[in-house]
């Protein structure tokens, strides 16, 4: 065991503040790669980080989002497979299978597969929140060395696509969309983008569900900064 309440350790550009001990199964976690997850901010640990929820994140707006993707995709939930990582035994992942309908930045064929670690053990049961047949949205980090990857700013980029009676789709994050388009404008505007008149109306909502149309047509905006 490993003293820890007095180390810092940076993995990925991410300082991470801890749990007062650390064992070899969370000095893999913090080599994992999985501070990835949340370049928008800091990891918080509780001192019971690993038997709950502990994972928070900064708040990330839809900037921070599209800009620290490496893929960023639409589709439905296949499958998600509750198991343990193939080097790491001691450790609990979630295989997500996702069949993709639009990609919107990076690459990807008709199925998707990518491994995501499990925070809280309590979420195994609901696949990790991945119920089979859900329509999502998803900004994912690129893979660690490890093969695990992660939506940036964990709950802030999954998305769940939600049809009224009408057929017309709306989206919205595990924030409820919650300041999801802070300052968005003013930095979109300083690297020269300019938003559909749809965006431009979106990005008035404070919070809530909105349309995926529009929701998209900023992403792919967005995007077109780091070209």
């Amino acid at each position: 065991m490993v003293p820890y309440s007095k180390l810092r350790i940076d993995v990925q550009g991410v300082v991470l503040p801890g749990p007062t001990r650390f064992g070899r199964s969370a000095r893999i976690l913090l080599t994992l790669g999985i501070a990835a997850a949340v370049t928008a901010g800091l990891f918080l640990f509780s001192p019971a980080a690993f038997a709950q929820l502990g994972a928070q994140t900064a708040a990330a707006n839809l900037d921070d989002l599209t800009q620290q993707a490496a893929t960023i995709l639409r589709g439905n939930v296949v499958s998600a497979v509750i198991e343990p990582h193939p080097q790491f035994s001691n450790i609990q992942t979630v295989t997500v299978t996702i069949s993709v309908a639009r990609v919107l930045k990076g690459e990807s064929s008709k199925v998707f597969t990518f491994r995501q670690f499990v925070w809280d053990p309590r979420e195994a049961a609901a696949a990790a929140g991945y119920r089979k047949g859900g329509e999502l949205l998803l900004f994912l980090n690129p893979n660690s060395q490890y093969g695990l990857t992660s939506p940036v700013g964990l709950d802030q980029g999954r998305f769940r696509i939600l049809r009224d009676a009408t057929g017309k789709a709306f989206a919205v994050n595990g924030r409820a969309n919650f300041a999801l388009f802070n300052k968005v404008p003013g930095k979109a505007s300083s690297r020269g983008l300019q938003f559909s008149r749809q965006a431009a109306v979106m990005m008035t909502a404070p919070q809530g569900r909105v349309p995926l149309e529009s929701l998209e047509d900023a992403v792919i905006t967005l995007s077109r900064a780091g070209k």
